[in-house]
């Protein structure tokens, strides 16, 4: 498949990386399908111009891929590399023990049936972290606040995941849309789609993989401390 966008993943040298990588490839292999698609059909009809609903659709696609992609990398490297990473850093620790503490507080008081479970546990520290694990993986990460939170948990600056959370969240502000809404515009009388414009959406994309290969380069880097 070739290469049609910017960021395509770098390999990772960590072992407890490889499995979010081969996601990542994938989600950038199918997305680079949907876009050469689109591009075929259009050079073989000659056209110009607005392209039409159903090629718009090939450049919604394109992003949902993506964006699954990135929600599914971050997940992976959450399962496989949290735990690695909660050793090794320090701000992850610490963002480990602000968990901790939020957790076990129920009210005013302290949540005695968790505190039971995760001492009665044998391995009490393992327990807590698979809790950790679990919160953060039964969300989804296709919105900008989501993602950086998770990325907190690794100790990795927002600045280092991107440098433009308002570029980020108005691409999945348009991911939002097209999933959850078919790029319906109700403001509309006639409630027509959204018109998506073959740069925009190709632009959406490169970004979003350029968040997914900072972020998972930003996970490697720590292992590798």
């Amino acid at each position: 498949m070739p290469k049609l966008f910017l960021h395509h993943p770098n390999q990772p040298s960590s072992d407890l990386c490889q499995s979010a990588y081969a996601i990542l490839c994938n989600a950038h292999d199918a997305s680079s399908s949907f876009l050469d698609t689109f591009r075929t059909i259009r050079t073989n009809r000659q056209a110009k111009g607005m392209p039409t609903d159903e090629e718009q659709d090939l450049l919604r696609a394109m992003l949902l891929f993506a964006s699954a992609g990135l929600d599914s990398l971050a997940k992976q490297l959450v399962r496989d590399a949290l735990p690695t990473v909660l050793e090794k850093s320090p701000g992850a620790t610490k963002m480990f023990k602000t968990f901790v503490e939020r957790r076990l507080k129920s009210g005013d008081g302290i949540d005695h049936r968790l505190l039971a479970d995760v001492i009665g546990d044998q391995k009490p520290r393992t327990r807590l972290v698979e809790l950790l694990i679990d919160e953060l993986t039964s969300r989804s990460l296709q919105s900008t606040e989501e993602l950086l939170r998770v990325g907190s948990y690794f100790d990795i600056p927002s600045n280092q995941i991107t440098d433009d959370a308002g570029r980020l969240t108005e691409i999945f502000r348009a991911r939002n849309q097209i999933a959850h809404e078919m790029d319906v515009d109700f403001t509309q009388l006639n409630r027509s789609r959204r018109p998506r414009a073959n740069q925009m959406m190709t632009d959406y994309t490169n970004e979003i993989f350029g968040v997914a290969n900072s972020f998972l380069s930003g996970v490697d880097s720590r292992l590798s401390v």
